[in-house]
């Protein structure tokens, strides 16, 4: 038979695939995710191929059976197409949408007019938002900040949207078992830097709400370009204003446990899928000349 000559680079999507020995990791923040206060914002930090997905799908996986709802959004998928000041209203939007989805699945959602009524009427809200930010060609936080009649009209209607997401949230929880919704929002560092500050700020001025976890996955050296229009170029005199920005929305950092994985198992898993078997007694050797060349990120591994 054919030995395959490559593999593919897709993240785990559930733990009983996971190579690295990581899934403890995942089952402690899936138990502080249960029991802490809310609002919260987890930000798995880590650079690119470091297993930020893998670990929010196994995540998932662990908080589904917890009486947990869960919404997922990939935000490199809601930017493609649209334009800069477009990405954050379909962010939020898909969210809700998301979230929807999930409970529909589930039989957890109430198909009560008055539910989906104020789904679609937050949708509707939020691409009012976006059309006045096209048309002042500046962000949603922008607005949201901005003084005058005009803007206080405006801070009015990001107050209603607030209350509404509240209150669908309220509802969700009041008709079923669950005892919180997690939203997981993948891939911020894949969209422009500016876009994905915009996300963040719009998640803090309208998602910050009770009985809410955001769990987001994000590379903290390229995020972080997005504030130089605020801050200028990072230097070591305003790193701390660049941090600031961060823990003011992200209370809990995790950074990818890369040192710790067990990249063994993984290695001997993919070369094996190659038709390439290592020796048993050269598995150490194998290990080791990665560790010390590749290292430890699963991408660069699966590259290798």
């Amino acid at each position: 038979m054919r030995a395959t000559t490559s593999i593919t680079d897709q993240p785990i999507s559930r733990g009983a695939d996971d190579r690295l020995q990581s899934r403890r990791y995942a089952e402690t923040l899936a138990n502080f995710i249960q029991e802490s206060d809310t609002p919260l914002t987890v930000g798995l930090q880590g650079e690119w191929g470091t297993g930020k997905t893998s670990m929010m799908y196994m995540l998932r996986e662990l908080l589904e059976v917890k009486d947990v709802a869960t919404s997922w959004v990939n935000t490199w998928e809601y930017s493609m197409f649209r334009g800069a000041k477009e990405t954050t209203p379909a962010v939020l939007r898909g969210m809700l949408e998301k979230l929807k989805e999930s409970c529909v699945e589930k039989g957890t959602w109430s198909n009560s007019d008055e539910a989906n009524q104020k789904v679609r009427k937050i949708g509707r809200f939020i691409g009012n938002l976006a059309n006045q930010a096209v048309r002042k060609q500046v962000g949603l936080d922008v607005l949201a900040a901005a003084g005058g009649e005009a803007d206080a009209e405006l801070a009015t209607e990001i107050s209603f949207i607030k209350e509404q997401i509240n209150e669908v949230i309220r509802d969700l929880i009041r008709d079923s078992n669950y005892n919180r919704v997690v939203f997981f929002v993948d891939d911020l560092d894949r969209i422009p830097p500016t876009d994905a500050v915009e996300v963040l700020e719009a998640l803090k001025n309208m998602f910050d709400v009770p009985n809410c976890i955001y769990v987001l996955a994000i590379d903290y050296d390229v995020v972080v370009k997005g504030l130089e229009s605020k801050f200028g170029k990072k230097t070591e005199e305003n790193e701390r204003e660049f941090r600031s920005f961060f823990d003011k929305i992200i209370q809990v950092p995790f950074s990818m446990p890369t040192g710790t994985y067990d990249i063994s198992q993984l290695l001997e898993d993919k070369l094996s899928q190659m038709g390439i078997a290592i020796p048993s007694d050269q598995k150490d050797a194998y290990t080791n000349v990665v560790k010390n060349t590749v290292g430890f990120n699963p991408r660069s591994l699966k590259r290798f």
